[in-house]
C-alpha cells in the first residue's frame, strides 16, 4: 500500500499529516510541491486540488489533513492491516 503526501514547506497542516503518519509508524512519500512547477504537476494529477496538503493511499484521494481526521479510525483500521507494525 503506498501512501503519498503532497506537501509545502511552509504548511502547518502538511507538518500535522506527516507527524500523524510518524506518530502511527506508518511510512509514506513525500512530494514537496513547494514550487509552482512542482504545485502544476500536483494539479495536473488532482485537478480539484488547490490546498496541500493532498493524501493519497493506493492511488486513491483522501483529502488534507482536515479529512484525515474526520476518517481517522477507519483509514487507521486499514492501515494496521497493511501495516501490523502500525500503533493505535
Amino acid at each position: 500500500m503506498a501512501i503519498e503526501i503532497y506537501t509545502k514547506q511552509t504548511c502547518m497542516y502538511c507538518q500535522k499529516a506527516k507527524a500523524w503518519f510518524k506518530e502511527h509508524n506508518i511510512p509514506y512519500e513525500e512530494i514537496d510541491v513547494s514550487s509552482v512547477a512542482d504545485f502544476g504537476k500536483m494539479k495536473e494529477r488532482l485537478p480539484e486540488a488547490k490546498t496541500v496538503p493532498q493524501i493519497l493511499i493506493d492511488g486513491h484521494l483522501i483529502g488534507g489533513y482536515d479529512n484525515l481526521m474526520e476518517y481517522e479510525q477507519p483509514i487507521l483500521e486499514k492501515l494496521r492491516k497493511m501495516y501490523p507494525e502500525a500503533q493505535a
